[in-house]
């Protein structure tokens, strides 16, 4: 009976213990000192960084690779007396223990604190400090066994996970209309978001960028579209309007990255994520053909044309209301084109939908637009709204409009 006893509980070990080896091996934590920040990689991935607090004094926090041998929730802190879980506790309530110096994870952990203004400092007795909720994070993902590399590094995260025998996964491409892009740094994958280099992706979307060191800002320009970011704030705004962000911008090894995605389609660019290649594919709307058209105003054909495009027309609006003897004043400052027509004032802008006609706000069905110096605006919308009308002939290719 023994013996069977014994064969089983063999048995049960070979089965279960392989697994978290795997998982551990899965799995690489490295910690550069040069910067503070931790990295966390799984399956070849670097999931993502965090900043923390290492030793006051550099040989205080030890440099090599040690395994994490063990996980403690609310771990007293006894020398100061002060139980597991308390707000005042120094640990915080998650450690992650190394095995450094002949130590079995009870003197040098990873773990969190009760003083978030010291992540990112050099400030501890020797242990790695998180913050709390970057801590349980941590916590929940990582499994003993796995090794903490520590070490005061140039190199890029990547490069030194390749050095200590990790291997991540291949890094990821951009691809803008066919070609690939290349970049300053390779792009990263954090929380499931591919984020590039600013600069990069910036000058190769035909963007303008600038950065405000004192806000730690970006604003990128393209045309009519302006797109504002902060680094680590998810709060973003896009021609004005406030969104909110999946990942925030960040700043790692001295390089700002931004997240791919949010960014190409705030200016207007298409995004496809192929995981099979891990490729990041980028292509340019193409620009909707556009038909030039007559246009006549109460039976008088203009000199100016419109033009159709996706099934819409667009008038020429100075030349429209100047036939009727309405003044037409435009704001180059602000993109705005105010026409005064008897009793009514409307006023439009370049490269919106919203107008204003005798002081209230109206919706176009589509954005005026500024082309070749002149200014245009979708016919229907701007002629009803002054209680005109719209005819379009086919066979002559001409939209008449109506309008006293």
């Amino acid at each position: 009976m023994k013996r069977y006893l014994l064969l089983f509980m063999v048995a049960i070990f070979l089965i279960f213990v392989p697994k978290e080896t795997n998982a551990a091996e899965s799995q690489l934590i490295i910690i550069n000192k040069s910067n503070n920040q931790l990295a966390f990689f799984e399956d070849g991935e670097l999931v993502r960084t965090f900043p923390v607090g290492t030793g006051r004094s550099k040989e205080l926090t030890p440099e090599g690779t040690f395994p994490i041998v063990n996980k403690i929730k609310n771990r007293p802190y006894y020398s100061g007396g002060i139980p597991g879980g308390s707000p005042e506790n120094p640990l915080g309530n998650r450690w992650l223990g190394l095995k450094v110096r002949g130590t079995n994870g009870t003197t040098y952990a990873i773990h969190g604190n009760n003083n978030p203004s010291s992540i990112g400092e050099y400030v501890s007795a020797g242990c790695v400090r998180m913050h709390n909720e970057d801590v349980h994070w941590l916590f929940d993902r990582v499994q003993t066994g796995t090794n903490v590399v520590i070490l005061t590094s140039s190199k890029s995260f990547n490069d030194i996970a390749i050095e200590k025998g990790y291997r991540p996964t291949p890094p990821v491409k951009v691809m803008l209309d066919g070609k690939e892009i290349t970049t300053s740094e390779n792009a990263i994958i954090e929380n499931g978001r591919v984020l590039v280099p600013m600069r990069s992706i910036f000058q190769e979307l035909g963007a303008t960028v600038r950065w405000e060191a004192a806000t730690s800002s970006i604003t990128a320009t393209k045309k009519s579209d302006t797109v504002q970011l902060k680094i680590g704030s998810k709060q973003a705004m896009v021609n004005g309007r406030s969104t909110v962000l999946e990942v925030a911008p960040k700043i790692y090894q001295s390089v700002t990255f931004v997240p791919t995605r949010f960014v190409s389609e705030s200016l207007r660019i298409n995004v496809k994520w192929d995981s099979s290649s891990r490729t990041v594919i980028l292509t340019t709307p193409k620009a909707p053909s556009k038909t030039s058209i007559s246009v006549s105003v109460n039976s008088n054909k203009l000199t100016e044309t419109g033009y159709l495009t996706e099934g819409r027309s667009f008038i020429p609006v100075s030349g429209v209301f100047t036939s009727l003897g309405a003044s037409v004043s435009f704001n180059g400052t602000t993109s705005t084109l105010t026409v005064t027509n008897g009793g009514n004032v409307l006023v439009l802008k370049a490269s919106s939908k919203h107008a204003i006609l005798n002081g209230q706000s109206i919706t176009l069905s589509a954005e005026a637009k500024i082309d070749k110096g002149r200014f245009y605006a979708p016919t229907t919308s701007v002629i009803q709204a002054l209680n005109g009308t719209v005819m379009f002939d086919s066979k002559t290719n001409t939209v008449n409009i109506t309008l006293q």
